[in-house]
């Protein structure tokens, strides 16, 4: 009987190792870009590389240089998204208290800026955003360091928000207690949606991705899954011509990386 429980032990140890790797992000290339210090977005020639106050379009074939743009103006750019042909940028006055947000909107093939959207002081800082279904949703974060934390706030009320097409606020949602706990003094970096409607966030510097879903009743995320991963937390965004294509980068060695993002649809 002992051999037995023994031998199903076994089985179910190989049958959690199997679904822990089920999920796999795997680097394809790398790029060397020393503006790689909060995000990257693609489309079907480029990459868009984003740091606080500056955007530089390299072709995806060599990395070079295509356009530079750069106005000190804007302090911190986090993350971007291509979408209908701009890029949207989730900008904030980090690390300057009271925090206050906008949405910074480029044309990608210009990169001359075309539109903003301020929050003002309202949610937090604009760590990333995505579009889905016709609704935007956008990562508010807050931090739990002396020099940047509000007063009376602390990573715990980092939130999701949905806004529609005029950024009415639609809904939103907080970071399961034991996601902050992980993430603190800092919080989510960067966020997209995958094709099955989970979302797949970033840590801050930890080379690991946290896949997120909505809770059936309730205001708080479910976590389901830790993936590693190649890309050293900071703003993520999916291809939008290549398919599984996911991209991100490394802000210590300054690099942009090539993924492929491998979903096991069995563990939807």
């Amino acid at each position: 009987m002992n051999k037995y429980l023994q031998f199903i032990g076994i089985l179910v140890f190989q049958f959690m190792s199997l679904a822990s790797s089920a999920q796999q992000n795997q680097e394809i290339k790398r790029y060397n870009a020393p503006d790689a210090r909060q995000a990257v977005a693609a489309d079907k020639e480029h990459i868009y590389v984003i740091n606080n106050h500056k955007i530089v379009k390299r072709l995806k074939s060599d990395g070079s240089i295509v356009k530079i743009w750069e106005d000190e103006r804007l302090h911190h750019m986090n993350s971007g998204i291509i979408f209908e042909g701009k890029l949207y940028c989730a900008h904030s006055n980090y690390p300057n208290i009271p925090m206050s947000s906008s949405i910074e909107i480029f044309d990608t093939e210009t990169l001359e800026h075309i539109g903003s959207h301020s929050f003002g002081i309202a949610y937090g800082s604009a760590t990333w955003i995505d579009q889905k279904d016709g609704e935007w949703y956008v990562m508010f974060a807050h931090y739990d360091k002396d020099s940047n934390r509000q007063t009376n706030r602390d990573v715990c009320w980092t939130q999701f928000v949905k806004f529609d097409q005029d950024w009415k606020r639609k809904g939103g949602w907080v970071l399961p207690k034991e996601l902050s706990e992980k993430t603190t003094p800092y919080s989510i970096s960067g966020g997209v949606f995958a094709e099955n409607g989970k979302l797949i966030t970033t840590h801050h510097h930890f080379k690991e991705l946290y896949i997120l879903s909505f809770p059936e009743m309730s205001s708080e995320m479910k976590w389901e899954k830790t993936i590693e991963s190649p890309i050293r937390g900071q703003g993520i965004a999916f291809d939008t011509h290549e398919k599984n294509i996911l991209w991100g980068i490394d802000k210590t060695s300054k690099e942009v990386i090539k993924t492929k993002f491998i979903w096991d649809e069995n563990l939807n």
